[in-house]
């Protein structure tokens, strides 16, 4: 588990941040984590980092995948360092984020993507590089005779059930039309043939929840690779593709949210894990595996900036015009056969600029002379534009700029057997990923690793940054910088692909130390009542504004357990909440927060900056942990009946605790009141077991409200003489009907597992 204290920032979303966008804070709580950024209060699913370490012929090479907005250079190199001390990681590890709009911010080393991660707080950095540094020491250690093998979809959703385009600007450019449509997958087995392992990538952002909602989430990349995971029956890691201009599909699960921030849209991010796992899932299947393989790791760092000129396709150079603030620019941006001028003279800055994109808005800190030139009016120039962008952060507003972590990159390469694992340095987009594959090495074989090494922001094409839109507002250096990115990254993978075998980091270069700017540490507090049960009254609950801890029973499928109690200052607890049930020999571990359980948190007093007390809550809707799945409809109303508890471990300062709570018991869910029979010469019955939590996928549509009792239904019809008829309907959309002789008395309908009830 990625080990960071809830509290901490949610990245992804810079309309979190204070001042500057729609940041609503749940509650009252102070920023203890967070300078600029609203704070977290929980987490729908816990953060992961996971690490699949290959060997072959003596190369090692390690691909780290962690649940995060983004990664930038200086959390690899830490990590390298963490992980291998001896330096003998420099080079080998490919770091990719999944970019989980509700992943945690706060551990990402640098200051310009401060507006997506906030202010970075060393605390949070070393106790996130930990847990990184021992996944990827485990997964080494781990390393056993194994076959490996590979597969790629040109074609994957092409009905685009699991994700959309979400860029029309370049609908003409070549790879712009629709969404990047390719997906691959690796599989490692074991020797003897059983699959030890998967990776699968394709593009789809983490954007399900908005910037209002406050839990951590793994978010649909997560759900993705929990489905497949579930499917499949072994670990299954999602990588990201072409995601830049990729959204998940829209498949609506809650509809009944009391307001914005209880709202994360928990059953449609299973339902869009599901229907990907029914995809992908073959995918990963139908690949053949060998024991053979050779390998090769590249890695290099570039620079990225004003200084550079690039080569198109067409065989035309690009390049930008010496800054000069005394300079008017032409506002010539395109030839008469469409084509950029050169010299670029528009982009005139010295230090960058972004929120470049939008010809109708203009600037608070506009490029000298660029006012009115189409999509370069609404760039904010980062010299003039500094004070307030840091302002927000407590950052001097005399930073010097250029920025350093805008100047440069970092980009990795490998070669595996005849494929090419590619890492891109940000948010690939479509156009990009068509002339990625076009001009490597590898051709259709390109395996493209999104968000990996670093964070440049959308990487475009020139041709499609000045298309204008919202994609060109995150670069730092104008329309050349996804194509600079492109040159450098495919000299590494020219290299990686030749015959002789390189030193993986001769091309790379090592900041020494991050510069952090001055931030008060953040002190751990002791507590005396951790590990005792706590009142539920104040807890900030996911689905409801007040709710009370379980003390009876509760309606499987449709109804919550909550349980409370105190724990840890959140700087050393990571709460782990298990669902036991109890069998015959005692309670047994039955399900767990990384699958089913929500945990969130409220200090107390509540808006104290050092509160004596630390109380959590733990939220289970009564449904089976496995994610939804296609084929298995009725799973999520099967929850074996019985007694369950929820058993908690956690830390407090130079301490551990354990607890458990009450036993509650689970019953059939009951029909709802608005549950009828309507007799004539065919009887109608209408079944539903009225409104749900929306915790969890109950079905591939709304899954909060209306929920009808599944079929196929056992019904038993008694009539007034006291005799019976049992029959067999199958309804649709809670509605059955059937044909009877006689005066009915009460009708008995249940679902195949015994929810239901009897009407008159």
């Amino acid at each position: 588990m990625l080990s960071v204290p809830i509290g901490a920032p949610l990245g992804g979303y810079s309309a979190r941040i204070y001042g500057l966008g729609v940041a609503v804070e749940a509650d009252d709580r102070p920023r203890r984590f967070t300078t600029g950024m609203a704070p977290s209060v929980g987490q729908h699913d816990a953060p992961f980092v996971e690490a699949l370490a290959l060997d072959a012929g003596g190369e090692v090479f390690v691909l780290v995948r962690v649940d995060a907005p983004y990664v930038t250079e200086n959390v690899l190199f830490d990590l390298e360092r963490a992980a291998a001390p001896d330096g003998s990681l420099r080079g080998r590890i490919l770091l990719t984020a999944s970019h989980s709009h509700a992943g945690y911010g706060g551990f990402q080393p640098s200051l310009i993507l401060m507006l997506g991660t906030d202010r970075p707080r060393q605390e949070i950095i070393a106790r996130a590089q930990q847990s990184m540094a021992k996944t990827v020491r485990d997964a080494l250690a781990a390393r056993e005779p194994a076959k490996i093998g590979f597969a790629v979809e040109p074609r994957f959703d092409p009905g685009d059930t699991v994700s959309r385009d979400r860029r029309n600007e370049n609908n003409g450019l070549v790879g712009g039309k629709g969404k990047d449509p390719v997906a691959w997958a690796m599989r490692v087995d074991r020797a003897d043939g059983t699959p030890l392992a998967a990776v699968v990538d394709f593009p789809i952002h983490g954007t399900v929840g908005t910037e209002k909602n406050p839990l951590a989430s793994t978010e649909a990349p997560g759900a993705v690779a929990h489905a497949l995971s579930s499917e499949l029956g072994y670990p299954v890691l999602h990588v990201q593709g072409a995601a830049g201009d990729v959204s998940p599909a829209d498949p609506r699960g809650r509809t009944l949210c009391p307001d914005g921030q209880h709202c994360l849209d928990m059953p449609m991010l299973e339902i869009i894990g599901a229907r990907a796992a029914a995809l992908a899932g073959p995918l990963v299947k139908g690949i053949t595996t060998s024991a053979t393989a050779q390998i090769e790791v590249v890695t290099r760092t570039f620079y990225i900036g004003r200084d550079v000129k690039v080569q198109r396709p067409d065989g035309r150079f690009l390049e930008y015009a010496p800054a000069n603030e005394d300079y008017e620019p032409d506002g010539v941006i395109f030839d008469k056969d469409g084509k950029i001028v050169s010299p670029i003279d528009e982009f005139n800055v010295l230090g960058g600029a972004g929120l470049c994109g939008d010809p109708d808005k203009g600037s608070f800190a506009t490029i000298p002379g660029a006012k009115g030139m189409g999509v370069y009016s609404s760039c904010v120039d980062v010299l003039r534009g500094r004070g307030l962008m840091f302002s927000f952060f407590d950052v001097s507003p005399l930073m010097p700029v250029p920025l350093c972590d805008t100047t440069r990159a970092t980009a990795t390469a490998v070669k595996i057997n005849d494929y090419l694992l590619i890492g891109a340095p940000g948010e690939a987009t479509g156009p990009w990923a068509a002339e990625l594959r076009a001009r490597s090495p590898a051709g259709d074989k390109t395996l493209l690793l999104g968000y990996t090494d670093e964070h440049m922001g959308y990487l475009l094409t020139p041709e499609d940054w000045m298309l204008g839109g919202y994609e060109p507002s995150t670069n730092m250096w104008g329309p050349l910088e996804g194509a600079v990115v492109l040159d450098n990254i495919l000299d590494a993978a020219k290299i990686a692909w030749t015959p002789e075998r390189e030193d993986p980091a001769a091309g790379t270069s090592r900041f020494v130390a991050f510069e952090y700017p001055p931030t008060p540490a953040i002190e751990t507090l002791a507590t005396t009542d951790h590990g005792k049960p706590a009142p539920g009254d104040k807890m900030w609950w996911p689905d409801v504004l007040t709710a009370k801890v379980t003390s009876g029973p509760i309606a499987r499928a449709v109804s919550v357990a909550r349980f409370a109690w105190y724990g840890g200052d959140p700087i050393v607890d990571a709460p782990a909440v298990t669902i036991e049930r109890e069998t015959g020999t005692g309670f047994v571990t039955y399900a767990s927060s990384t699958d089913a359980v929500v945990i969130t948190y409220v200090p107390e007093p509540l808006e104290s900056a050092s509160p004596s007390h630390h109380i959590y809550g733990a939220t289970w809707q009564a449904v089976p942990p496995k994610p939804y799945a296609l084929s298995k409809p009725l799973e999520p109303y099967s929850l074996p009946l019985g007694r369950y508890r929820f058993h908690v471990t956690g830390a407090a300062k130079g301490a551990t605790y354990a607890l458990d709570s009450e036993p509650f018991e689970v019953t059939a869910a009951p029909l709802a009141t608005g549950s009828k029979v309507t007799l004539g010469p065919t009887t109608t019955i209408h079944a539903t077991l009225g409104n749900a939590p929306g915790l969890r996928a109950l079905r591939e549509e709304i899954s909060d409200a209306d929920i009808s009792l599944p079929g196929p239904w056992t019904v038993k019809v008694t009539f007034t003489d006291d005799t019976t008829k049992d029959f067999t309907v199958m309804p649709s959309k809670g509605i059955g009907t059937l044909t009877v002789s006689g005066t009915p008395r009460s009708v008995e309908v249940r679902d195949p597992f015994g929810n239901g009830g009897v009407l008159p």
